[in-house]
């Protein structure tokens, strides 16, 4: 089995969530000097990643070990950018001019037969989504922005949203 080395993080997650590491290892019913190790740096095994990350309930490091294990989107987390609401719907605002300039040219060549589209169609196709993607890694950050205002986990809002997402059937 694959093991992950965390301690940067954790040591992020708990400071936020003001959990000790006595606490945690309590929380996840693991010998102390298990879970120190993993905050000195020693490989957590995926099982434990999964126990901390419910019980710290913290959605950077949730995101954190998504992205780590599973290649997903990571959190935002930026030297140069604020991450409160009000300078997110500004990133967030910024990014969906962009998307929305690159729209019809992206439009026209997704419109083409596969055959049919040249090295440019692909680009602008290509370049589209990618800024998609941006404004998408910009509003995650955003909804935990907000979350947090209402100490909010991003996982404890997906649990209460999913009844809804099914009756829409925008989820199995």
């Amino acid at each position: 089995m694959k093991s992950y080395v965390v301690n940067n993080e954790l040591r992020e997650s708990v400071k936020r969530k003001e959990i000790t590491q006595t606490e945690l290892s309590n929380r996840v019913f693991r010998a102390k000097t298990t879970v120190n190790g993993y905050f000195r740096g020693d490989p957590a095994p995926l099982e434990a990643l999964e126990e901390m990350a419910h019980t710290i309930d913290d959605s950077l490091l949730s995101q954190n070990f998504s992205h780590r294990v599973f290649d997903m989107l990571p959190p935002m987390e930026s030297d140069t950018y604020q991450t409160n609401p009000m300078s997110l719907d500004i990133i967030q605002m910024m990014e969906s001019n962009e998307r929305k300039a690159l729209k019809q040219k992206a439009m026209f060549a997704m419109a083409k037969q596969k055959g049919a589209r040249s090295q440019e169609d692909t680009d602008a196709i290509q370049e589209y989504a990618f800024n998609f993607l941006d404004e998408v890694l910009v509003e995650m950050r955003y909804i935990v922005s907000i979350l947090e205002k209402v100490d909010m986990s991003l996982m404890s809002a997906i649990k209460q949203r999913m009844p809804d997402w099914k009756a829409k059937k925008y989820v199995r």
